[in-house]
């Protein structure tokens, strides 16, 4: 009888796919499966990184995935940003598979909160985005109200830096959303806005010069709002170099962002692999305000986002990983903020609380 102790991580050569699965062979060697479309670029991988894996091919687009044996599965990462179908998904539910995915946006949200039920009802656990957004900011709220017990307003920040190397759909995502329009919730209701707006002049807690953050549809906010009991929420974005997020915004001024936004995202990643437009460091900061106006701010920094995202997502899989865990739970329901926190100072991603 097979013994059901794998774990599969689709996409798993990928810019934060390979992290993943790095520091998951590491903490249980022989353990994981290394899967994508192309079987040679996963034994690649896991010849590069040095690590006792198993490389597999798998493509998500497909309806069956022979090469790939789920009863030995105890959890699966999906680690490409934008998912085609939910072949994958029902592949885990059918073979009760623990499930979480790199998502991002309130879209792929809302897509998998349907099958909570299905997962309940298998006793498995299917987490809706694992990362740094969402994923951390809603541990910092969570933190907040275990000291405030009410919060009333979260406002997070996100830095990027231009100098790393982004994956194709990480930029694809990125243009998908600075198109698109998004409401939040405001104190006079509900409110329509649009990426590179809103501008919010703050300073880091880890930098000397304040920067202007514009607004972005990160999926916490939305995420927040609807699952924490927070009347509002809001998230902006700015990038390590001020001068292209200062012209990104003039462009959303000027109604000529649509039209860069049409370059391709193989163009975009060509231009940022031969330009070096800035640094690889990142940063989370989230400020969260209970009714009384009490405010504490918690911020999480350090080098290469992909990286960054991809600590948090190992850790989420280490607590999925033949756990009792069933049903639909987002991270701040699977983790403490202390345990987090240990586990990223030890990967060298920094962490700073202070009181507003």
């Amino acid at each position: 009888m097979l013994t059901k102790d794998k774990i599969l991580i689709v996409g798993g050569y990928g810019n934060v796919g390979r992290i993943v699965s790095k520091i998951l062979a590491n903490v249980h060697p022989g353990k994981v499966i290394v899967a994508g479309r192309s079987l040679t670029r996963a034994k690649k991988v896991i010849d590069e990184l040095q690590i006792l894996a198993i490389p597999k091919r798998l493509d998500i687009r497909e309806s069956e995935y022979r090469e790939i044996n789920f009863d030995e599965i105890d959890t699966a990462i999906c680690c490409i940003d934008v998912a085609q179908n939910d072949n994958l998904l029902f592949a885990c539910i059918k073979h009760k598979v623990n499930y979480t995915e790199m998502a991002t946006s309130f879209k792929a949200f809302n897509r998998l909160t349907p099958y909570e039920k299905d997962f309940e009802d298998s006793a498995i656990c299917l987490v809706p985005g694992t990362g740094l957004m969402p994923g951390l900011s809603g541990v910092f709220v969570k933190d907040a109200i275990s000291r405030f017990k009410t919060i009333n307003k979260v406002s997070s920040f996100v830095l990027l830096g231009l100098g790393e190397n982004h994956g194709l759909d990480s930029i694809r995502w990125m243009m998908d959303n600075a198109r698109q329009p998004y409401f939040i919730n405001t104190d006079r209701g509900s409110k329509e806005v649009k990426s590179f707006t809103g501008p919010v002049v703050e300073r880091l807690l880890n930098e000397d010069q304040q920067r202007k953050f514009y607004r972005f549809n990160f999926g916490d906010q939305h995420i927040i709002v609807r699952s924490m009991n927070v009347n509002q929420a809001e998230t902006r974005l700015a990038f390590d170099s001020r001068i292209i997020t200062r012209i990104l915004a003039l462009c959303r001024k000027l109604g000529i962002l649509t039209i860069l936004l049409k370059i391709t995202p193989k163009k975009i990643k060509k231009w940022l692999s031969e330009f070096r437009l800035g640094s690889e460091k990142f940063a989370v900061q989230t400020h969260c305000y209970s009714e009384s106006g009490e405010g504490i701010c918690y911020l999480a920094n350090g080098a290469n986002e992909a990286r960054g995202s991809a600590i948090v997502a190992a850790f989420t899989i280490m607590r999925l990983y033949r756990s009792d865990h069933s049903g639909l739970k987002r991270l701040e329901e699977l983790i403490e903020l202390d345990d987090l926190v240990s586990f990223l100072e030890r990967n060298n991603i920094n962490v700073t609380i202070k009181k507003l």
